[in-house]
């Protein structure tokens, strides 16, 4: 009999493909979403580290413009924060997203997946059934060529 040929071969491949890239995409967003999550970490320690730098200074003689500096400094890196938290949950969404379309690629592919083991199981059964007739036929033969002999 001839070799196993799955006839939707080509479309199993293109929904894997379609499944890797997806999974490519969700990736990049992480890595992004985590980048983001740290650099809003470091904004937040340049806020911790001017306020013990302004406590620092209060004792010393130094200009008063200099002392007016930390509350701009203070407010600057906030809303750097706001805007790196915004991106974050642009991020966010786009991943929700991503993870739908994830899962209905996944489905997709588990479908063709499906399919091709139940054709399989169908081409190994047909296999043996053919084994199975040439066996017998293989023994009427022998059992035909006993009862000639005799």
């Amino acid at each position: 009999m001839k070799k196993y040929k799955f006839k939707l071969d080509g479309l199993l491949k293109v929904r894997e493909f379609k499944e890797k890239k997806i999974k490519i995409e969700l990736g990049k967003i992480v890595k992004a979403m985590e980048e983001i999550k740290n650099e809003i970490k470091k904004l937040n320690n340049d806020i911790d580290e001017g306020y013990d730098a302004q406590e620092k200074l209060a004792g010393a003689k130094i200009p008063v413009g200099h002392i007016q500096f930390f509350p701009f400094f203070w407010e600057g890196i906030r809303e750097d924060i706001v805007v790196k938290t915004n991106l974050l949950n642009a991020y966010k969404k786009k991943y929700d997203e991503m993870v739908i379309e994830l899962k209905k690629a996944m489905g997709d592919v588990k479908v063709i997946e499906n399919i091709k083991e139940k054709d399989f199981a169908k081409y190994r059964n047909d296999l043996a059934k053919e084994e199975i007739e040439t066996n017998e036929e293989m023994m009427m033969m022998r059992t035909k060529r006993k009862s000639d002999e005799n």
